[in-house]
């Protein structure tokens, strides 16, 4: 009865059982040759057809990665000098955005700085209460049937309220900010 050994599972597996295989088949001269002679038995070894394709193997990995390294070297000054370019285009474009921070930041506190927004409710309040000034010195100077002078009340008092309600938001906001100011 032959022994058939179970499916190998790895290389060495397969260089175990394809030794157990030739060592069955040997002389008993050779045995004890390579019992006694490492070298011998390092020979041996060596010839089994795993470890052969291990080792071929192993030769290509070496190769290869010898491929690479020579690619690698090649190609290195060309990544150093990209690198460069891209750490100068970083720097650059890091001022610039400060720089454009620093910009923005001042345009918003000049926008909605307290004093400027006063002094903007302030001109839109004079304003406002000059255009009803002019509006009454018209009426006041023309002749004007009753129709006209229900249109007249009618607009005035839209604009007087919208100039009274102007005028009590910007007095607010004034004492708001003095209030704000005197804290600080």
């Amino acid at each position: 009865m032959f022994y058939h050994p179970p499916q190998a599972l790895s290389i060495l597996d397969q260089a175990y059982y394809e030794a157990w295989s030739q060592v069955q088949r040997m002389p008993l001269e050779y045995l004890q040759k390579i019992d006694v002679n490492s070298a011998e038995l390092s020979n041996f070894i060596e010839t089994l057809l795993p470890i052969r394709a291990l080792q071929n193997k192993r030769q290509e990995l070496i190769e290869h990665n010898r491929h690479l390294a020579m690619n690698n070297l090649q190609r290195e000054q060309e990544l150093i000098s990209t690198r460069e370019k891209l750490s100068n285009s970083f720097a650059q474009l890091q001022s610039l955005r400060e720089t454009y921070l620093k910009s923005h930041s001042s345009e918003q506190e000049q926008i909605s700085s307290p004093p400027l927004v006063l002094g903007q409710l302030q001109s839109i309040v004079h304003s406002y209460e000059h255009s009803d000034d002019e509006l009454i010195d018209t009426f006041l100077h023309t002749r004007h049937d009753d129709h006209e002078i229900e249109v007249f009340v009618k607009k005035f008092l839209e604009n007087r309220k919208k100039t009274i309600e102007l005028r009590c938001k910007t007095e607010k906001f004034f004492d708001l900010y003095e209030r704000e100011r005197r804290k600080k």
